[in-house]
């Protein structure tokens, strides 16, 4: 893993002293990213920097920005399979004089141009300046593991690994509003969206091209181009069994010691268990929570399954205290603002494995590709609300309190956003959903509403007629890309830690989206593909724990050593320069936490996100 940026002048690029001072102070915020080497490259048009974290090949030889066959690349990624890329290489006359897949990407670009892309698996966002023909590429993976943010002004074009190294080189302009409704709606700001009126980021699966005569950005990788397999379920279980163990195993590639992320929960299991049956056996690491309910804690069922395959596990236990004090941290690791919550524990967690480690593996992924979210279910129980008449839904849903700490409350929580989601439209379905504010809520609240998240999870959802593969896509190419992986790259390079997702692996997703949607839930239960097919390797009494999301108990330390957070991002003054319209939206928040009827608590994080950082950028 590594961090880059670069700006380019097809005419001619002025490098002076300022230009020096302002490319030198991004690479500097880069450093957390890539703490190992520095590097940089200059020429009458460019100048690119590059902060290294060093994995595969960590000599010099591996060094950034590297110019070979006419081309310079920065890169922050990893290719599983650059050794056999090599090795096909080697037989076409590539010599290499090093051992690092950066080498590896630009032999592969130089001979085999874009369709490279269909040849590579791994994570990936890189640039490759072709100083003679004054040709600039940016290049994102398919889905969208490692960001690239982008600004083009006349015909300059500045780019970045994130909006911190950006805002050193370029004053990034205006905020952006349509940036500010998603925040509030969704907890994150939508891909290509960034908080910037004039800042992009370059979308997964996408290749921007910036020469004198075009700047174009297309899709070089669509997921819908695969097709169902035959219906012989042994054959499905055999080939997803394969792929899963390939995915891991590729995934193990490095010169640097690996670890796992195990939450006790199915994903992170079934690595454990794949890296077990191939004969590995790494360390395992589990973050928990001083004092919480039981819908938080993890560490029991993790080290227990640690134990079971013979593998060491380590427990790290967070609180209050330590939270806020790590706070400012992680609102500058979010990079732009960033409202989910888990982020927390990850950057906790994070910051405690680095001491040990360099890379690690994760179950990211895993519900989207195999439908392991309750609203996959509530998706397939769609139309029960509409047995009930709509005066009493609505008297129910106003009636149902939200109270994740009890078991009432959590299933009274449930059963309201069922009811609430009751739409006939299936993308409106979905994205009642993924919004924590309606669009009549928001237009109250910011005075207005441009976009529709319908809408834009159809552009994700149009190539799939099977309904539960459609919602699935929606979620992997919308809030996947925009949130999961998000608090996945911020809060890991803010610790110089890469973390690697086998259930993300190119090969698997493809097989596992040509399977029908029927087959991957339940009338019940979520991940019954994944289930049965992986039901003798892991023990029994781990095969149907409670599904637990990997969250803080947020709405208890608003209420309590964070309250004074809520109050001073909700004053008069604050709200005002902030463009709050209606205030008594934010009211009704903060009463229906502190008086445990609503849990609002992702509601009010958002705004003490938002405040958090328009005041880093002096915006306040």
């Amino acid at each position: 893993m590594c961090g880059f940026a670069g700006v380019i002048d097809l005419n001619h690029l002025d490098i002076n002293d300022d230009l020096n001072k302002r490319m030198l102070a991004s690479l500097e915020s880069l450093n957390n990213r890539g703490p190992d080497q520095k590097g940089t490259y200059k020429d009458d048009y460019s100048y690119l920097v590059h902060a290294r974290l060093s994995i595969i090949d960590t000599s010099d030889s591996g060094k950034q920005p590297m110019t070979k066959y006419g081309k310079t690349i920065v890169y922050n990624g990893e290719i599983y399979n650059f050794k056999e890329l090599k090795n096909e290489l080697q037989k076409a006359g590539y010599e290499f004089f090093s051992n690092s897949d950066t080498e590896v990407l630009l032999a592969a670009w130089d001979n085999w141009g874009e369709q490279c892309l269909s040849h590579i698996n791994g994570m990936f966002a890189f640039a490759i300046w072709d100083k003679q023909n004054k040709n600039l590429v940016l290049i994102r993976d398919p889905y969208g593991k490692k960001p690239l943010l982008y600004l083009i002004k006349n015909r300059n074009i500045f780019f970045a690994s994130d909006l911190n190294s950006l805002e050193k080189i370029v004053d990034c302009g205006e905020i952006n509003p349509l940036a500010v409704e998603s925040l509030f709606k969704l907890r994150f700001i939508h891909d290509p969206l960034t908080i910037y009126k004039n800042v992009f980021k370059l979308s997964a699966g996408n290749i921007l091209k910036f020469t004198k005569k075009e700047v174009s950005i297309k899709k070089w990788y669509n997921l819908y181009n695969f097709s169902f397999d035959g219906l012989n379920k042994i054959r499905f279980k055999n080939n997803i069994t394969e792929l899963f163990d390939q995915a891991v195993k590729r995934r193990l590639v490095s010169d640097v010691d690996v670890g796992v992320f195990l939450s006790g929960g199915l994903d992170s299991s079934l690595i454990v268990s794949s890296l077990a049956e191939q004969g590995y056996s790494l360390p395992c690491f589990t973050m928990g929570f001083e004092n919480s309910s039981d819908y938080y804690e993890e560490r029991p069922q993790a080290s227990r399954l640690a134990k079971y395959f013979g593998m060491k596990s380590y427990t790290f236990e967070i609180n209050e205290k330590m939270t806020i004090k790590k706070l400012p941290e992680i609102f500058n690791a979010s990079d732009e603002p960033f409202a989910d919550t888990s982020a927390i524990p990850f950057y906790m967690l994070a910051n405690q494995v680095s001491s040990k480690l360099k890379v690690v593996l994760s179950g990211d992924g895993g519900d989207e590709v195999f439908a392991g979210y309750r609203k996959h279910l509530g998706e397939k129980w769609s139309k029960l609300p509409y047995f009930i008449p709509k005066y009493l839904r609505d008297l129910i849903i106003s009636s149902l309190i939200e109270n994740k700490n009890t078991s009432y409350g959590e299933i009274s929580r449930r059963i309201r956003r069922l009811l609430m989601n009751s739409s006939k439209n299936p993308s409106e379905r979905q994205a009642g959903w993924i919004e924590q504010i309606n669009e009549n809520t928001i237009k109250k609240l910011l005075g207005n509403n441009i976009e529709f998240t319908k809408d834009l999870l159809e552009e994700y959802r149009k190539p799939f007629r099977d309904p539960i593969n459609a919602m699935l896509a929606g979620d992997l190419g919308f809030s996947l890309t925009g949130d999961m992986l998000v608090k996945v790259d911020r809060m890991s390079m803010a610790n110089s830690l890469e973390v690697r997702s086998p259930l993300l692996d190119r090969d698997l997703v493809e097989y596992v989206f040509s399977l029908p949607g029927k087959l991957k839930i339940g009338n019940f239960k979520g991940k019954i593909l994944l289930k049965d097919t992986f039901k003798n390797r892991l023990p029994k009494w781990s095969m149907n724990l409670r599904k637990k999301g990997f969250e803080v108990p947020i709405a208890d330390w608003l209420r309590n050593d964070l309250k004074k957070l809520v109050e001073d991002s909700s004053s008069k003054s604050n709200l005002d320069k902030l463009g709050i319209i209606d205030t008594n939206i934010i009211e009704e928040w903060k009463q229906g936490l502190y008086s445990n009827k609503r849990d609002t608590s992702w509601q009010l994080w958002t705004l003490v996100s938002y405040k958090q950082w328009m005041e880093s950028r002096g915006k306040l």
